[in-house]
This record gives C-alpha cells, sequence and structure tokens, in this order.
C-alpha cells in the first residue's frame, strides 16, 4: 500500500513544523495548506504533527483499496458517499502500524468492514485494539476539518451551480460524520489515573535512589541523572517537557529556585521532537537537599560528558545530547519493570498526579481553605488563576474526604433498632 508518513522539520529561525510526504517522497499539496491554517494559529508543534500524523492515516486509507480519489471527485463538483466516510470513521479508532490491508483486497469492494481484514506486524497476523475514545474522537474531528476544507478549497474554482450543489453535498455528508465522533465523557471514572499513595511513593523513591540494590540501570551516570528526574517530578509536579527544557541558567542556587519557562522553537534546543511548557512560567522553591542533589548531578555527573557542555539543558543523554521525550517514556518503562505491584501504570504524569494529591494532603493539615489552596495549586502549576485542571489530579484526595464524609453521616443513623 503507498506509504503517507508525518515528518517533522526545522526552519531556519527554529520553529518546528511538520509535512506529509506522500508515496513520491514529496509533500502532499492540500494537507500542507490545511496544516498552514494551525501554523498562523500559532498552534504548539506537537499538536501540528498529532494532526499531520492524523492526515498520514487518511490519506493512506484513500489510497487502500478499493481507493477513494477525492481530489478527483472535488474537481468534477462530488463529495464522498455516506459508506465511504463510515469506512473512514472505522478506520481513525485503528493504531497507525497496524493498519496495513493485503494487497489482494477485492478492489470491487464498497465498503470495508474493518473485523474481515487481516490486520499485520511484520508477517504475524496479529488482534488489532482501538485507540482510546478521546484519540478516536480528535482524528474524526481533524479529518472532518480537512475534507471540509477540501470541499470549499475546490468548490472555489467549479461553476455556480457546481460550487453550491458541492457546498451542499459536504456539508451534510460532514454533518453526519460527525455525528458519529464519540462521545467522551467528563466525568470522573473509577479507573482513571491517579497517583502513588505514600507507601508507593517512598517504595519507588528508595528503588531509583543510586545507592539501592533494586536500581535497573547500571551506570553510575544514568543512575544518578534518572534518581534527579523522579525526585524533581515528585517534588515540584512539572510535567516531563517542562523538565526536560530547564536549563542550567534557569538555576538559582542562592535562592534554592527554579525557573520554568516557556520557550517554544528555542534556538539552542536541538531535539527533533520539541518539548515545552503548556502552562505559565513561574518559579519553583526546592529544599536544600533536593537543590544540592541537582547541583551534583550537574556539577559532577553531567560535567564528566564533554559533549553536554555544548548544550544548555539540565538533563543529557550518555552521548551529552538533550534528554528526549522517548527517553523519559522508556525511563519509566524500565521503572514499571524494577516495581513490580504498584496500584497504578507508572509515567512521568502520574507523579504529577502524585504532587497534587500530596499538595492537597498538605493542604489540610494545615487548615488552608479550599480557595486559597486551589490559588496556591495554581500558582506553583502555572495554570490560570481560575483555572479548574486540579480536577484532573485530585481524585483520590476527592474520594478520600467523601468517603470519610459520608462515613460520618453513617454515624448518626440508629441501625440498632431499639
Amino acid at each position: 500500500m503507498p506509504r503517507y508518513i508525518a515528518k517533522r522539520f526545522r526552519f531556519q529561525n527554529g520553529e518546528h513544523h511538520s509535512v506529509l510526504k506522500g508515496p513520491n517522497g514529496l509533500p502532499v499539496h492540500a494537507v500542507t495548506l490545511f496544516l498552514q491554517k494551525f501554523r498562523k494559529r500559532g498552534r504548539a508543534a506537537n499538536t501540528i504533527h498529532a494532526v499531520c500524523q492524523c492526515l498520514a492515516l487518511l490519506h493512506r486509507e484513500l489510497d487502500a483499496k478499493p481507493r477513494l480519489d477525492v481530489l478527483g471527485r472535488l474537481r468534477n463538483g462530488q463529495f464522498l458517499t455516506m459508506p465511504e466516510l463510515a469506512r473512514l470513521a472505522d478506520v481513525a479508532q485503528y493504531p497507525m502500524k497496524a493498519l496495513a490491508h493485503e494487497e489482494e483486497q477485492e478492489a470491487t469492494q464498497q465498503v470495508v468492514n474493518l473485523k474481515s481484514i487481516p490486520m499485520r506486524r511484520s508477517k504475524a497476523a496479529v488482534e488489532v485494539e482501538a485507540v482510546g475514545k478521546a484519540n478516536h474522537a480528535n482524528r474524526m474531528r481533524y479529518m472532518a476539518d480537512y475534507l471540509g476544507f477540501l470541499a470549499t478549497y475546490y468548490a472555489a474554482g467549479l461553476p455556480q451551480q457546481q460550487r453550491h450543489q458541492l457546498n451542499l453535498e459536504s456539508v451534510e455528508a460532514l454533518k453526519a460524520f460527525k455525528a458519529q465522533i464519540p462521545k467522551v465523557t467528563k466525568r470522573a471514572q473509577m479507573d482513571a489515573r491517579e497517583g502513588l499513595s505514600k507507601e508507593d511513593q517512598d517504595r519507588l523513591l528508595r528503588v531509583v535512589h543510586p545507592e539501592s540494590p533494586d536500581n535497573p540501570w547500571q551506570r553510575g551516570f544514568v543512575r544518578h541523572r534518572n534518581w534527579v528526574i523522579v525526585m524533581l517530578l515528585l517534588a515540584t509536579g512539572m510535567r516531563s517537557g517542562e523538565l526536560l527544557g530547564l536549563q542550567i541558567s534557569d538555576i538559582k542556587q542562592q535562592l534554592s529556585k527554579l525557573g520554568v519557562l516557556r520557550r517554544a522553537d528555542a534556538s539552542e534546543d536541538t531535539r527533533r521532537t520539541p518539548v515545552g511548557t503548556k502552562t505559565n512560567d513561574r518559579e519553583l522553591e526546592l529544599l536544600p537537599g533536593i537543590m544540592r542533589a541537582l547541583l551534583a548531578h550537574i556539577n559532577v555527573e553531567r560535567y564528566r560528558i564533554r559533549a553536554a557542555r555544548r548544550h544548555p539543558q539540565v538533563f543529557v543523554a550518555q552521548d551529552g545530547k538533550p534528554l528526549s521525550t522517548r527517553s523519559i517514556g522508556k525511563l519509566f518503562q524500565q521503572l514499571r519493570a524494577a516495581c513490580p505491584g504498584l496500584p497504578v501504570t507508572l509515567t512521568s504524569h502520574v507523579m504529577r498526579h502524585t504532587w497534587n494529591e500530596r499538595f492537597s494532603e498538605q493542604a489540610d493539615e494545615m487548615g488552608i481553605s479550599e480557595i486559597e489552596e486551589a490559588r496556591a495549586r495554581n500558582e506553583q502549576q502555572g495554570w490560570t488563576e481560575n483555572s479548574q485542571s486540579a480536577r484532573n489530579y485530585t481524585r483520590r484526595h476527592t474520594r478520600r474526604k467523601g468517603r470519610a464524609i459520608a462515613l460520618k453521616l453513617q454515624e448518626d443513623l440508629d441501625v440498632s433498632g431499639h
């Protein structure tokens, strides 16, 4: 099947962008025009790349058998049919790597039943799991916006009657297509992500300590670096992208503080996949012991790697280059293997949930009002003053408080029967 690949690239001014390369190795013109809208709106480079990946999935399916010549249709004033759009809606729920159609797929088949298509990785057939509802919904929205953009773009060059007919067809068809977008509930689910319990947090810190016999890494530099990374994530609640964006100049040793700053498309960041701060700039204060551990990593462990001195980022790989997002994912994958039995799927974002739960517990102990707690949390996390983001990070604490109140109510019930 012809391949469409989303590729990142970088302009000379440091700005990151993405392009969809077609089977001939050239950028797909329509996608380039569409992504330019996101760029002009100032959308994050990673968001643009996610859109580009979605459109790679869309174009792969359009070129699969039976092939859907969308551009040819549009030039003739015709839009996709509902069965064809339903086919795209189905494809949107599967991982891109799994969607490898067999070459002998019948060209006469008009509607593809994905359950009947052999999915494969390498040569072995495997059962394919669908992506999450939120991912599926986002893909369908991007597909609908792109197809609507194409219809408008090509309709502009048609005679008035054909233009009018194409606009009517595309609006009605895309309205029906959008009606199939899965609903993503905003209500907290029982199995929603939570932070670590205090016991699991302490266990994790014992395992990642450089001198721990259970530490999963062999090299001293990696042991010390990863210990500092886990410690900082738990101590500050920062995102992994914020941690990877930390530069040595952000550390204020005398004040025991570090700055978390927005640096979109910074020229000094040589990573292919950009990292960045989603929230507002802020300063975070560290206890002296944590600051000493951070400075020891920079001045001793990191200093020994000559290539690292060419980069301002605090956390680097063993070759001296800035640490990547993928490396953080691998770090926690190795920790999951080293710490079996943890009640959550251990990721860097679980550290963020953990910090927020500890923050709520500490606020209760200090007798801080809910309004003051919300303001303090928003300031520490870089959220806007009236942000409600904390709801996503304090499920365990909220459930514990609710349980305590409910049990207190039950104490007043007379169940003795007398």
